[in-house]
C-alpha cells in the first residue's frame, strides 16, 4: 500500500466527501479526445464547445465542480490497475453506468483523468467518434513535466493531504491513476508510454477506421470539421493554455483547499503541543 493512503476506514470517516448528486445521461456521448494533458487538450475543448458540444469534461472539471472530482476519478484507478481495497483479477469491469456516475452531461470529453481511460471509454460509448490528439514527444514531455512534477513533491503533496479531504484525494488520484498510467515514473516513463497510448488507441479502432481521426493543433478546423460532420466556423481556431495559465486555473481552487488544509494541520499541531506539555507536567509532578 502506497504511504500516502489512509486505511479504508480512515477514507470513510475522515476523508469522506458529499455524494455527487445525480448526473442523469439525458444525450449521447458523441466525441471522445483522448490524447494525453499538453496535447493540445485544451485547444479542442474550446473548439468542440464552438462547434456546439455541450458538455466538454475537461481535467479541470475535477478542480472546479463541488464537490470536487478527485475522488470517484481515484476510485476507478484503483479498480482499473488493482490497487487498494480491489479484488478483480485481470478485469476491472468499469461500465458506462461508472462513467456516465461522473460524466453524466457531458456529450464530448478531453484532456486526463478521461485519457488514462481511453480503452474503456471506447468500449463503454461505441456511438462516440474518437480523436487522438497528439503533438511532438520530446516538446509534450518538456510541458508536461514542467507542470506535474513541481505539484508531486514537498510538505503541499506529502504533509498537506493529511489534513483535507479534497486534497487527500488528489494525491489518490496521482497515486492510482496519473502515476499507474506511467507506471509509477513520469520522469524515466514518460515519452515510451506516450508513444504506447497513440498506439494502443490506434490499435483498438484498427476495425473501425471511420471512427479515429489522428489530429493536431496545427491541423485546424478543417480535418476535424469535416471528421465530425460540422460547419468550419467562421473564426480562428481557440488557442490553448500556457503552463502559467494552467497552473493559474488549478491553483485558483485547490489554493483554498490547501489553505483549510494548512489551518487544520496548524490546529493539530497547537493542539498536539499543548497535550504534549500537560502530559509532561503530570509526568513530571509524579516524580
Amino acid at each position: 500500500m502506497p504511504s500516502q493512503t489512509a486505511p479504508s476506514y480512515l477514507e470513510k470517516w475522515l476523508y469522506a466527501i458529499p455524494p455527487q448528486p445525480p448526473r442523469p445521461r439525458t444525450k449521447p456521448m458523441q466525441v471522445l479526445a483522448l490524447g494525453m494533458s499538453r496535447s493540445g487538450t485544451e485547444s479542442l475543448r474550446r473548439a468542440l464547445q464552438i462547434l456546439g458540444y455541450d458538455h466538454v469534461y475537461h481535467g479541470f472539471d475535477m478542480t472546479e465542480s463541488h464537490p470536487m472530482h478527485w475522488k470517484e476519478w481515484a476510485l476507478l484507478g484503483r479498480r482499473k490497475y488493482g490497487c487498494v481495497g480491489t479484488s478483480h483479477k485481470g478485469d476491472p469491469h468499469i461500465t458506462r453506468a461508472d462513467f456516465d456516475n461522473i460524466l453524466g452531461h457531458s456529450e464530448a470529453v478531453t484532456d486526463q483523468p478521461c485519457s488514462i481511460f481511453a480503452t474503456e471509454l471506447i468500449d463503454a460509448y461505441p456511438e462516440a467518434k474518437v480523436i487522438l490528439n497528439h503533438r511532438d514527444v520530446d516538446s509534450w514531455y518538456e510541458s508536461i513535466t514542467a507542470l506535474i512534477l513541481p505539484h508531486a513533491r514537498g510538505f503541499w503533496y506529502n504533509v498537506l493531504p493529511w489534513f483535507q479531504a479534497d486534497m487527500y484525494w488528489a494525491v489518490q488520484y496521482t497515486i492510482h491513476c496519473f502515476n499507474m498510467h506511467f507506471y509509477g515514473d513520469l520522469e524515466r516513463n514518460g515519452k515510451w508510454v506516450y508513444r504506447q497510448h497513440s498506439a494502443t488507441i490506434k490499435g483498438a479502432l484498427a476495425d473501425e477506421p471511420g471512427r479515429l481521426l489522428v489530429w493536431t493543433v496545427q491541423d485546424g478546423w478543417e480535418p476535424l470539421c469535416r471528421f465530425l460532420g460540422k460547419p468550419i466556423p467562421d473564426e480562428p481556431f481557440p488557442a490553448g493554455n500556457t503552463l502559467e495559465t494552467t497552473n493559474r486555473r488549478y491553483d485558483k481552487n485547490m489554493v483554498k483547499v490547501g489553505i483549510a488544509a494548512a489551518r487544520n494541520f496548524a490546529i493539530c499541531f497547537l493542539l498536539t503541543g499543548v497535550l504534549a506539555s500537560y502530559f509532561a507536567g503530570l509526568f513530571h509532578r509524579s516524580q
